[in-house]
């Protein structure tokens, strides 16, 4: 068996993307098992889809309009395609990373991205978020319920008037626990290397979560300490700040949480 071969990874992405990520492994010679540590539900509360509703009927209010995953892509078009056949024009559309502007593009929407590492912190440096730029315009946000507030509170600094579309929830799935038990049960799969790999700190937080719910349980609570010794793969280093608060010692960072970049840091591990 050779290096790689010997090495499993664990693939924690949304189940709608695992498989893309189990098949790139596999292509590099590495072997996996998907155990998604995180699913993203549409809102679906009355107080949800009306605020979500409203700022949708007045995109065409904004200047500047920012995705924060391909996700969130994925779900604002499904609300922008019911509410606006054709789009407004003279909106210009930002995407936090490389695989959101990826996914922009290929909507034919005129896009800004800054190149480097996949975070807000990036795309703070383009060009036409600058003071200047933004000052007294409205900004859009589409995103998740509760996401991280640096990128707005940053444009506010500058000026902007900045609203969020907030299009779906973070959850841990319910069969996470599960399945991470069952990923682990067969005693010769340690016969291989282990690494976890996590996309996001979102993700992170329910591996977390998932380690002290198998640690409650005493039949369990071994394999929870075995799982908890295990090195994390995570993108960037707010993901590895994070991963230290949550007691996880063998940490590798990736520059970003893009399939080369993930890929990238396994292969030099």
């Amino acid at each position: 068996m050779s290096a790689l071969a010997a090495t499993r990874v664990l693939v924690t992405r949304p189940a709608a993307q695992a498989q893309a990520w189990c098949a790139t492994l596999a292509e590099h010679g590495f072997s996996s098992v998907a155990v998604p540590m995180l699913e993203l539900v549409p809102v679906s509360t009355t107080e949800q889809v009306e605020a979500l509703k409203a700022r949708v009927l007045d995109f065409d209010r904004y200047q500047k309009v920012v995705f924060v995953s391909r996700n969130a892509v994925a779900h604002a078009m499904e609300w922008l395609d019911a509410y606006w056949p054709q789009l407004p024009v003279g909106i210009e559309y930002f995407g936090v990373g490389s695989t959101t502007a990826q996914a922009l593009h290929e909507l034919d929407m005129p896009i800004s991205a800054p190149g480097g590492a996949m975070n807000s912190e990036a795309l703070l440096l383009d060009p036409a978020l600058q003071a200047d730029q933004v000052a007294g315009q409205r900004v859009l946000i589409f995103r998740g319920v509760g996401g991280r507030p640096f990128l707005a509170g940053e444009l506010e600094r500058r000026g902007a008037r900045v609203d969020f579309a907030e299009l779906y929830e973070r959850r841990h799935p319910e069969a996470a626990t599960e399945q991470l038990r069952a990923a682990f049960a067969d005693p010769e799969v340690w016969q291989q290397k282990q690494i976890v790999a996590l996309h996001s700190g979102e993700s992170l937080h329910n591996y977390r979560l998932s380690l002290n719910e198998l640690s409650q349980n005493a039949a369990d609570a071994s394999l929870a300490q075995a799982l908890e010794q295990l090195p994390v793969l995570v993108p960037g280093q707010r993901v590895t700040d994070l991963a230290r608060e949550l007691g996880f010692a063998h940490i590798l960072t990736a520059e970003n949480a893009t399939d080369a970049s993930m890929l990238a840091t396994l292969n030099q591990y």
